[in-house]
């Protein structure tokens, strides 16, 4: 099978957030699709999510990543503007690099700390709100 830039950096990002999930609480990492002839690694397309969720009001967030792009969703149970559920949708090119938005990073390492930082910024909003 011939090596694909994209299936190999989702497979590391993914892996990346796997190992976050096991020191931050409420983190949870789940393979959407893998690639048919070879189970352990990530379909660029199908991608991955990541939920980060307060037990005790309910609200959280996840992102879905691809290749491509990645959607965060962000709900809280909460009446008011920040009540129900929101989505953003923003670019991520795996296959060019470790790229997010316009900003390029040198590992996925960085990258899973960056969006992870940017779920909790989310989620610590839906928590004040």
């Amino acid at each position: 099978m011939q090596s694909d830039p994209s299936i190999d950096r989702i497979t590391q990002l993914e892996g990346a957030f796997q190992s976050l999930a096991r020191s931050v609480p409420g983190l949870d990492v789940e393979v959407v699709g893998h690639v048919v002839e070879d189970e352990s690694r990530v379909h660029p397309v199908a991608g991955f999510e990541v939920k980060l969720q307060h037990e005790e009001d309910g609200a959280g967030v996840a992102l879905y990543v691809s290749a491509s792009y990645a959607e965060l969703t962000r709900w809280s149970s909460q009446a008011g503007p920040l009540g129900g559920s929101v989505r953003e949708r923003f670019m991520v090119r795996l296959s060019d690099g470790w790229i997010w938005g316009r900003t390029e990073f040198d590992s996925p390492d960085q990258l899973a700390g960056e969006l992870l930082g940017y779920m909790q910024f989310n989620l610590d909003a839906l928590s004040m709100a």
